[in-house]
């Protein structure tokens, strides 16, 4: 069962469970996630109550989270101090309360203006909006240099360019239907990597499979991509 709880201006989801055990435990997952098991007679509101004792131990927990996975992916809990990275390299969150809600890069920091900065899950609705748009634009500007050079090597340009986020995979392309995707978490990882995706997939419009005429292809456009697979790999 998915649940909320707002402790001190923090909004915390959970995953709560019932079991037959004595007591109420609480972990922290390494994706920052938390689950909450309590015996199957204890109240909701000794839950709640046990989650508002442990309030600082959630707020340590996820910060190590974050630190952690910040080479790698989004931050789980947003406030002043917050590490993420911006296309590799490290910013620091500065959240700000505003009439309207803007996201601005200034040197080192990453400033969040929010209309309800206290609500988490409102400065994370911000945050990964304007992320989306910046890595929409970084590829669709990336697309409009490579773009023009596949096609003097004789492919068809792609019909769509579409972004999600993907587990197990950067980028994919669907050679028959032209139509290349990238995963959102490529916001975190150099340019010189985004570039790399980008023009790994373009080459599959012209290639479908990894074979050596493949990467020719590739190397045609970007020479030292073997580097830019070897940072990419590191996330």
């Amino acid at each position: 069962m998915k649940k909320t709880i707002s402790i001190d201006n923090y909004i915390f989801y959970y995953e709560f469970e019932r079991k037959k055990i004595r007591n109420i435990n609480m972990r922290i997952r390494p994706d920052g996630s938390i689950y909450v098991s309590s015996p199957m007679k204890v109240s909701d509101k000794a839950v709640e109550k046990f989650m508002i004792s442990k309030k600082d131990f959630i707020i340590k927990s996820l910060n190590k989270v974050n630190d952690r996975l910040a080479n790698n992916f989004r931050p789980v809990i947003f406030e002043d101090g917050t590490r993420v990275k911006v296309f590799g390299e490290i910013k620091t969150i500065e959240i700000r309360k505003a009439s309207r809600n803007s996201v601005l890069v200034e040197g080192d920091r990453v400033i969040i203006n929010s209309r309800n900065p206290e609500d988490q899950d409102s400065v994370a609705r911000v945050y990964n909006k304007w992320r989306g748009m910046m890595l929409r634009a970084k590829v669709e500007e990336i697309s409009c240099e490579v773009c023009p050079q596949f096609v003097a090597m004789g492919a068809k340009a792609p019909t769509a360019i579409k972004f999600r986020t993907m587990k197990s995979r950067w980028g994919s392309c669907k050679p028959r239907e032209r139509v290349l995707t990238f995963n959102y978490n490529l916001f975190e990882t150099p340019e010189e990597c985004v570039r790399y995706v980008v023009v790994h997939e373009y080459a599959h419009l012209l290639v479908a499979d990894h074979s050596a005429r493949f990467y020719r292809y590739v190397e045609r456009i970007m020479p030292d991509w073997r580097e830019q697979r070897r940072r990419l790999n590191e996330y």
